[in-house]
Parts: structure tokens; sequence; C-alpha cells
């Protein structure tokens, strides 16, 4: 298999996973009134706010690094695995650090962007003292949407069910693979031990008489 064809065979799976968990994300919460760009934009506003820019970069670096994660499982020795193990493992540490980093930052942001969205809503509703006591319960609940309520609310539906769909996506993508991996990385240092005990077994059946001949030495002196 050409490097080439690696490349190409990985890339599409990472894609289609990013692309899908934004996707199934962003329909959980989208009204069923939204059909144009126009107005799908206004939604994305009103609801994600600039969060969706971020989301949305969180998602690429996601599906990034899973597809090389992917392709340096599959693929081992055209990524240095003979020639050089240890930086083919450690980078392959390093790129499933990074997953999961992205994972933990795409809910993070979905928390972060709740705080500020019923930080925004409080402000606004409660602007006012005086007239917060005497608004009735219609003016409240429009000044909280207008506020940032509803940012608020789905943000946190798109951090939570976009993280754990991301987790999901990882583990079905190469979740197997990673998983051989380590398992053949913690039984690397034993194999290496049995190796070089049946390396010195064959030395010492290969000159028998080495260790009488050097006591016998040692007695002469």
């Amino acid at each position: 298999m050409s490097g080439r064809a690696v490349h190409g065979a990985g890339f599409a799976p990472g894609v289609a996973v990013g692309a899908a968990v934004a996707v199934v994300a962003m329909l959980l919460v989208e009204p069923a009134g939204v059909g144009d760009g126009a107005a799908f934009g206004r939604w994305l506003a009103l609801n994600l706010g600039h969060s969706s820019w971020l989301f949305g970069a969180v998602l690429v670096l996601f599906a990034v690094h899973l597809t090389r994660l992917r392709r340096r499982l599959e693929a081992p020795e055209l990524f240095g695995a003979g020639s050089d193990p240890a930086g083919y493992r450690r980078l392959v540490a390093e790129l499933d650090q990074l997953t999961d980093v992205w994972i933990h930052l795409f809910i993070g942001i979905g928390v972060v962007w709740t705080a500020v969205g019923m930080r925004s809503a409080l402000q606004v509703a409660l602007a006012d003292p005086d007239h917060a006591l005497t608004d009735t319960a219609g003016s409240v609940l429009k000044k909280l949407v207008d506020g940032g309520i509803l940012l608020a609310l789905s943000t946190t539906i798109v951090g939570a069910v976009g993280g754990y769909l991301m987790r999901l996506g990882k583990t079905l993508y190469a979740g197997a693979a990673l998983h051989d991996h380590y398992d053949a990385q913690e039984h690397s240092d034993l194999r290496a031990l049995v190796t070089t005990v049946q390396r010195l077994e064959r030395r010492l059946d290969g000159h028998p008489d080495a260790a009488p001949g050097g006591a016998a030495g040692d007695a002469a002196r």
C-alpha cells in the first residue's frame, strides 16, 4: 500500500466523523422553521453566537488529528515504526492526547458559553431593579431571551452532545487499533528482555569453556 493510498483512505473517514458530529449536534437544537441560509445564519447567531466559530475550529482540528492518528496506526512502517520506533510511539501518543484535548475543549466551549449566556441574560433582565419587580413573566422571559438565555442553553447542548459523539467517533474509528498499539508497547520491554536473555544463552552455549578457563587463569595467578 502506498503512502498516498493510505492518506486518501484515512482522510475521508476523518472528515466524515467531524461532519457527522457537527450536523447531528446542530440538528438537535435547530428549530423546524429554519430553512434558508439567511434564516439559518440568524438562528446560528442567536443560539450559538461567536462560539460557532470555535466549535467549528475544534471540530476541524479533531478530524485532522484523528485522521493522522488512524493513518499511523494502520501503516506504521510508512511512518518510521521500523527505523525510529521511539519517535513513532511518541508521535502516536501525542496525536492520541491531542484528540482528547480537542474533545475536552469542545465540551469546555459549551460550558464557558453557557456561563457567558446566563450572565448576559441576567444582566439584561435585572438591569433595572425597580422595573424587574413589576415586570410581567412575559416581559422577563423576553429580556432573558434577548439577553442570551438561548445562547446558554444551545451551547450546553451542542458542547455536551458533540463531545460525546466525538468520543464515540474516536472509539469506533481508531479505538481498536489504538488498543493494539498500546498493548504491543506494554509488552515491548518484556520482549526486549527475553531477546537479550536468549542472546546471552546462545553466546554461552557457543563458548562453554570460557568460564572454567577464566577461573583456572585466576588460580594460576
